[in-house]
């Protein structure tokens, strides 16, 4: 049958010609679209690297200085940072509380604030930029981050005491490597600070679409806490962790409880509790506004919209192509043509059309991602990509093919070749 089928496209040529023009500009548009859509898959199915099961976030809030209640520090003193740690204290007491952690606002997942620095290394005189994320040691138990080779998050949480920590992203941009305990990183600013890693955390990202980024860690130590403003300390975030089992009711109401009940424990000078949330929600809440998510939903919407334009123009075309032949096919049933043989003739046909078509498409797809027309954020552009990406495509369009081909084969296969005769 295959041999019958190319003698059938080489005697159809001229009629044939717009079909192929129309899989060629279609097969590579899809190609195109196909590598879009499996690279943002990839980024969204990659782990975030934090778990925030049983993590929940403890909003401060600070009274105004208009207000009667107004506590007024002494200039220069500590109060406003010991009044904050004791609020810490007492939330480290609470039974259900496993573990405490502390950052800056542009330290935390899910978060529009982000603080970065510029890091020189000396073995290719090169510079970097990675965000900076300021924590406690317990951040890491808090968020359940290992280390790059499956180490505890004790492990990050003692190391960050003794220098900084990097991601995996990081550590593989400077180093080359995930093992680079004692080797140093600088930062040239008006004195040259040097900084000795400590250990490297497994690659984290901040949001789903976005692909995990390279951070340097460093530790916020009570006495720079202590020193800080009323300000910096109502910024805070505050997370911690509950034990398994620790919520009888979900995780929700869980939250409105334990706010109900530290109510008064968790306040000290100006500050005071204003909200409880479970970490989950936070995300929730994070994804229905962020700019990345709406871009990846647009991004989507936009590939749905050509798909069904791809699946429309060419189940019209063949469509098309199968009832201008019904006098042949009557021609055929008349000869002894079984219906079934007619519609596996046609829709190997269609198939044989869009793999001949391939052939050309790919070397326009090919130099498409040769002049970096891809994106490489997920991946390189390597052959195992391209192959995978070109078999989706073909796949995809092979379906659409077979559908449009299918039905109204089905239907003309079915008259009478008498009646189907007519159309000659």
């Amino acid at each position: 049958m295959l041999l019958h089928i190319l003698k059938l496209i080489k005697t159809q040529r001229r009629s044939n010609t717009w079909v192929f023009i129309e899989l060629l500009v279609v097969f590579v548009l899809l190609w195109y679209a196909v590598d879009r859509m499996t690279m943002s898959r990839i980024t969204q199915t990659q782990p975030m690297g934090y778990s925030f099961e049983n993590v929940y976030k403890v909003t401060l809030a600070v009274r105004p200085s208009t207000s009667a209640s107004y506590i007024a520090y002494e200039q220069g003193s500590q109060g406003a940072g010991e009044d904050f740690m004791r609020i810490i204290r007492q939330l480290e007491t609470h039974p259900d509380v496993q573990m405490v952690g502390l950052a800056n606002e542009a330290s935390m997942p899910y978060t529009y604030m982000s603080n970065s620095d510029t890091y020189f290394q000396e073995k290719d005189s090169l510079f970097r930029t990675a965000l900076d994320f300021s924590v406690t040691p317990g951040y890491f138990c808090v968020f359940d981050i290992h280390t790059a080779d499956g180490g505890s998050p004790d492990e990050l949480a003692s190391a960050i005491q003794e220098g900084i920590l990097l991601s995996e992203p990081m550590a593989m941009k400077c180093f080359s490597s995930t093992q680079v305990d004692g080797r140093e990183l600088l930062i040239i600013q008006d004195d040259t600070l040097r900084y000795r890693v400590k250990g490297v955390t497994e690659a984290i990202k901040r949001e789903e679409f976005s692909q995990p980024s390279s951070i340097v860690f460093k530790e916020m130590k009570e006495r720079s806490i202590l020193r800080m403003s009323e300000q910096e300390l109502g910024k805070m975030q505050i997370c911690f962790r509950v034990r398994p089992n620790a919520a009888s009711e979900s995780a929700s109401e869980y939250a409105v409880r334990f706010k109900k009940e530290m109510k008064h424990r968790l306040a000290a000078g100006n500050f005071w509790l204003a909200n409880v949330q479970y970490y989950p929600d936070v995300r929730t809440h994070y994804l229905e506004t962020s700019m990345n998510t709406n871009g990846g939903k647009l991004d989507i919407a936009i590939n749905i919209f050509l798909l069904i334009n791809v699946f429309l123009a060419v189940i019209g075309t063949f469509w098309f192509r199968v009832n201008r032949r019904r006098n042949e096919l009557g021609l055929r049933m008349a000869v002894g043509s079984s219906r079934r043989r007619l519609q596996q003739l046609l829709i190997g046909e269609g198939l044989m059309i869009l793999t001949i078509t391939a052939v050309p498409a790919l070397l326009i797809c090919v130099n498409v991602a040769f002049a970096g027309l891809l994106s490489t954020e997920v991946m390189e552009v390597t052959v195992g990509r391209l192959l995978l990406v070109s078999l989706l495509t073909w796949l995809l369009l092979a379906v659409i093919i077979t559908l449009a081909i299918w039905y109204p084969s089905r239907k003309a296969s079915r008259l009478e070749p008498a009646e189907a005769l007519h159309y000659e």
